[in-house]
């Protein structure tokens, strides 16, 4: 039996699956789709698979707005599907993490369909308020935009929303909400889920008086402590991660040290905290706000929490596009790079499908070519407030969540060999020459430098133990650190720029203990690095033996 400590040296691949692989040519990726390459993902050498919601579901949000939690959506398959998914995933060493959407369901379920009629006991399973002389209860902005309260004719109230308006809010301060979606997490445990990450779940939390929803994060603990203690908490095999995007680094100790959750994503690293959003989007990235991020975390989560590791997911824009430089010159010397740069760092690594061969963003020409409806609602609100149309649309080209939902690139045939029909969402032209095919044909590749990285971290318990330090902290293009565990030491240096970049600290590096680099020539001179090439990243592991001090304890 897995204790709660083997699970940090894993590797978590996400699946957006009607992006992934469609298996019946509908234009949509499903679940025989994903069976069908369970082989490559054994091959890359991950250990669990998060996928992103497959259950039934209107898809105003993708899957995010749950009308059925117990059923299957029948365009990825049936259940039959997904009990063979579990077993054959289960046989190559995979276990299969689903996206548990619980701080809202979708306005088309069973439970908010009769909490609009008041039906015992579900109409005070949602956020229900009056108005006040004709409008909405309170202030409030919506995460995709608008007001936070929408009207029902119906119930002839208002209803809370912290996304779009079809997915209104659970009322989580009802016990026999919080009963019901315990039951539904046993249900799939029952199935031989092994996995769960909990969408936006630090905002199930909320205090509600007649004049005010306001978040409290106190109540966040509370319900997920009872949640843990009622489901996934009874099992030590099971992995969960919550989405807490607000959360700092005391919250994440809180969230774990209290046996809600295996870890967190927190979104810091993401927004490059304290940045301007329009200057993070711009390049080069502002590195020492990064470094400041990572250190905080690596420092003061060590030996007191776990931290997932990403640089990007469905609701970010591609990572080569964003952390690295995407054009041809440099996109794959960069993806190698940021490869390096994650998998060094104490965490759970997260891969998001596509990355592992660099997949890029999307070359949006109008707003026709979008579909998420975050992006859509950001749009319309840009274009209410007057701002120019040819600024919308670049930001929106850099930011958008959909240049991570274009189709899988696994070939160079029609629409990226993911489906012989027209994809429900437009594949990347680049696919002819970025793709899995060529990939696993060149020794070089980025997925073979992915694949090498992963076996090489779970040989060595530095990756996970080792303490953490960072080194060239004054160079503002790049980013080194050293991870030290019982003898073994392990160098990270990372250029994130396209300049030569003088290195002017003295590292001590021979060149024989270089294990993991980016280029195919070490740049090493009298045991230290004198340049670093554009985008040149470099992973050094060596093990010292452990020293015996004698003589008496003082």
């Amino acid at each position: 039996m897995m204790t709660r400590a083997e699970w940090k040296n894993q590797i978590i691949y996400q699946i957006y699956p009607r992006s992934f692989k469609d298996s019946n040519n509908d234009g949509i990726g499903d679940i025989q789709g994903i069976i069908e390459k369970l082989d490559y993902l054994s091959d890359l050498g991950i250990d669990m698979v998060w996928i992103t919601p497959i259950f039934k579901s209107p898809n105003k949000d993708n899957g995010y707005d749950v009308s059925d939690y117990y059923n299957i959506h029948n365009t990825f398959g049936t259940m039959t599907d997904f009990e063979k998914l579990i077993k054959l995933a289960s046989k190559r060493g995979i276990g299969i993490m689903l996206d548990m959407v619980f701080n809202h369901t979708s306005d088309q379920h069973e439970w908010f369909q009769k909490s609009l009629l008041g039906i015992k006991p579900y109409d005070d399973f949602y956020i229900w308020k009056k108005g006040n002389n004709g409008l909405p209860p309170t202030e409030g902005t919506a995460f995709f935009g608008g007001s936070v309260w929408e009207y029902s004719s119906q119930r002839k109230e208002y209803y809370y929303h912290s996304f779009d308006k079809s997915q209104p809010d659970l009322n989580w301060q009802n016990p026999l909400v919080r009963e019901k979606l315990a039951d539904i997490v046993n249900f799939w445990i029952d199935k031989g889920v092994r996995g769960f990450r909990f969408d936006a779940i630090d905002n199930i939390g909320k205090e509600i008086s007649p004049d005010k929803v306001k978040s409290n994060i106190l109540l966040t603990h509370q319900y997920l402590k009872e949640l843990s203690a009622n489901s996934y908490g009874r099992d030590p095999k099971i992995i969960t991660v919550g989405e807490t995007g607000g959360a700092n680094v005391k919250d994440a100790i809180d969230y774990i040290n209290n046996d809600e959750l295996s870890m967190v994503f927190q979104f810091q690293i993401m927004s490059l905290d304290g940045v301007r959003e329009d200057d993070w989007l711009k390049k080069p990235l502002p590195l020492f706000q990064l470094k400041k991020i990572i250190n905080k975390w690596q420092i003061e989560l060590a030996n007191k929490g776990w931290n997932s590791q990403f640089l990007g997911n469905h609701d970010f824009p591609r990572i080569v596009s964003r952390f690295g430089d995407d054009r041809e010159e440099y996109r794959v010397l960069s993806a190698k790079m940021l490869a390096i740069f994650l998998f060094g760092l104490q965490g759970t690594p997260y891969i998001y499908q596509g990355d592992e061969i660099g997949m890029t963003n999307f070359p949006f020409k109008s707003i026709d070519d979008y579909q998420d409806v975050e992006s859509l609602n950001y749009y319309q609100e840009a274009k209410d407030k007057g701002l120019l149309e040819k600024n919308i649309l670049d930001r929106m080209s850099k930011s958008s969540r959909d240049n991570a939902r274009t189709p899988m690139q696994w070939s160079s045939e029609t629409n990226g060999g993911f489906s012989n029909a027209k994809p429900w969402f437009a594949v990347n032209p680049n696919y002819k020459q970025i793709n899995v095919e060529a990939n696993l044909k060149d020794n070089n590749s980025l997925f073979n430098f992915y694949k090498k990285l992963i076996k090489f971290r779970k040989e060595h318990l530095v990756f996970t133990n080792g303490q953490y330090e960072e080194i060239l902290a004054d160079d503002d293009k790049v980013f080194g650190y050293k991870r030290k565990n019982l003898g073994e030491e392990l160098i990270i240096i990372c250029n994130f720029s396209s300049d030569v970049v003088k290195v002017k600290s003295k590292l001590g590096i021979k060149k024989d203990f270089i294990i993991i680099e980016n280029y195919t020539h070490s740049n090493i001179i009298d045991n230290n690095i004198k340049a670093l090439r554009p985008y040149e990243a470099i992973l050094i592991y060596q093990k010292r033996p452990a020293v015996i001090c004698q003589g008496k304890n003082k």
